[in-house]
């Protein structure tokens, strides 16, 4: 299952959070897609999978002290859609 994270920090915080991430490695078992900066704010977005809980907490404990991270379940829009016109078909059944 894929997730989305947006992780927010005071810009007080960005050159800790610069200085961090330069020598942040991602932890086994979290699979990062895609990151993405937001350029005109203290924010970042990043898309992943993971292999189990342990490892998502490995990703965000280490941050939870000069961040937050919301985290979101994603699906692709076209998926998302077939799923949601299948369930409810098969709600239609019941």
């Amino acid at each position: 299952m894929l997730f989305m994270d947006i992780m927010t920090w005071e810009p007080k915080d960005n050159e800790e959070i610069n200085e961090r991430y330069m020598s942040w490695k991602y932890p086994e078992g979290y699979n990062m897609i895609a990151e993405w900066a937001d350029l005109s704010s203290c924010r970042v977005f990043i898309v992943y999978e993971l292999d189990n809980e342990e490892a998502y907490a490995k990703a965000t404990f280490p941050w939870r002290d000069i961040s937050k991270v919301e985290t979101i379940p994603v699906m692709d829009t076209t998926e998302a859609v077939k799923m949601h016109m299948k369930v409810n078909a098969e709600k239609a059944k019941t």
